[in-house]
């Protein structure tokens, strides 16, 4: 017996909720939340976070002014909390990413592909995603005002788009990468918007809860944002920013496993600035021809996404939940884009493999610590931004109607 389409709506959304139930037995045994609320401790008391000796604490400071609220509540309500945080805010980057891949491909969406769309958007970042639960991580708090922002971009709205880019940059350092890419977009409003929210927010903790000595974000910039550029890397008070731990999936780490930075530090520097030069040249080339292409902000904003992960010191897997971008927007050209469909569902495909398939608990942790070792999170990332770059060349050149639809019987594409 075949189930009408309101009853198998319904049945997923008891499927996710029957999941989510069951999936916060394994969220409790994360430490992400001891972290937040022991730097939210140390703030109150007058100590600035980065200093704690309870607990490493090295994310700017707002989030450690965020976190004092969940000091008022008992473990259980914090707990409970945070988990509904997390899906909610997971919840809404999935809905956001969707809309901003409905506007690059605009027309008709028939049901079928919009299950299609939903479905893969899903399974492809699946594994980053669940690390965001199981570390109890924030990454999915921060992530979530990057579509919002290139959403707002993409409607030209540049002011709420600079805004909150300015927001998820303030609760992480990666997104700072939109601000030259406002700039050299020529979209001034948006960058100054980013500038005065960034300044506020970053200086809001010292406002509110000044530590004893010093401020908190000064400390921050000095040994965590500029600390690992002046400093040489044997003398680092922050061990992980020098750390080529399987867990730490970024170019900084790729690098690190081949050439010992401590040891080496000279041959280090130069093998590692050489592999960034090069990708930078190389991403840069590629958005020469999207960055004057209001339509392809949600491309550019997947490029400056992996730009972050790849580029920043340090990558763990929760922090790739920002693959939901590229992955739903490569997700919607598998589908809507028929003549180049065999090429996306190869090179998006080989990129699932080598980031997700080989490394997570299905194939065991033998297999999962040598794909860490031999960094197939970082080639199955680079590798995205191949098709990111046939897409902007796709986009480019088509006429704004959309593809042949796959399927029968359409519906707007208004979510």
């Amino acid at each position: 017996m075949k189930l009408s389409p309101a009853l198998q709506h319904r049945a997923l959304w008891v499927a996710g909720a029957i999941f989510l139930a069951v999936y916060y037995l394994r969220f409790l045994k994360g430490a992400g939340l001891e972290v937040f609320t022991g730097a939210a401790h140390c703030m109150l008391n007058g100590d600035t976070p980065l200093h704690c000796k309870s607990v490493i604490f090295a994310y700017p400071p707002l989030f450690a002014l965020l976190s004092i609220v969940l000091t008022a509540m008992p473990t259980w309500l914090r707990e409970a909390f945070w988990y509904l945080m997390l899906v909610g805010t997971l919840f809404v980057s999935m809905r956001l990413c969707e809309a901003l891949a409905l506007r690059l491909f605009p027309g008709q969406w028939t049901e079928r592909q919009l299950a299609w769309l939903r479905v893969l958007s899903l399974v492809l970042p699946l594994k980053f995603i669940l690390a965001v639960f199981e570390n109890q991580a924030y990454d999915s708090i921060s992530f979530v005002f990057i579509p919002l922002g290139l959403l707002a971009l993409s409607k030209r709205r540049w002011i709420r788009g600079g805004a909150s880019l300015a927001v998820a940059a303030s609760l992480k350092v990666t997104p700072l990468i939109f601000l030259p890419y406002l700039l050299f977009k020529r979209r001034f409003a948006g960058a100054a918007a980013f500038v005065v929210v960034l300044v506020v927010l970053s200086v809001l903790p010292d406002i509110l809860v000044p530590p004893h000595q010093g401020t908190h974000i000064g400390a921050w910039v000095r040994e965590v944002l500029l600390g690992p550029f002046f400093v040489d890397p044997t003398k680092v008070a922050l061990p992980f920013w020098v750390t080529d731990s399987p867990m730490n999936q970024s170019f900084h780490a790729a690098v690190a496993r081949l050439i010992n930075e401590r040891t080496e530090p000279q041959l280090f520097a130069t093998a590692y600035r050489v592999v960034v030069l090069i990708y930078a040249a190389c991403v840069g080339a590629i958005m020469l021809k999207s960055v004057r292409d209001d339509r392809l902000v949600a491309v550019d904003g997947a490029l400056l996404v992996i730009s972050g992960l790849l580029m920043s010191p340090v990558s763990s897997q929760s922090h790739f939940v920002g693959l939901m971008l590229p992955y739903t927007l490569l997700a919607a050209a598998f589908i809507r884009d028929a003549a180049m469909r065999p090429f996306y569902f190869v090179t998006v495909g080989l990129s699932f493999v080598l980031a997700t398939a080989t490394s997570n608990d299905g194939v065991g942790r033998a297999f999962t610590g040598w794909a860490l070792e031999h960094n197939f999170p970082v080639w199955g990332t680079l590798l995205l931004v191949v098709p990111l770059g046939a897409l902007i060349w796709s986009v480019r050149a088509r006429e704004p109607a959309a593809s042949p639809p796959l399927g029968a019987g359409s519906i707007n594409s208004t979510t």
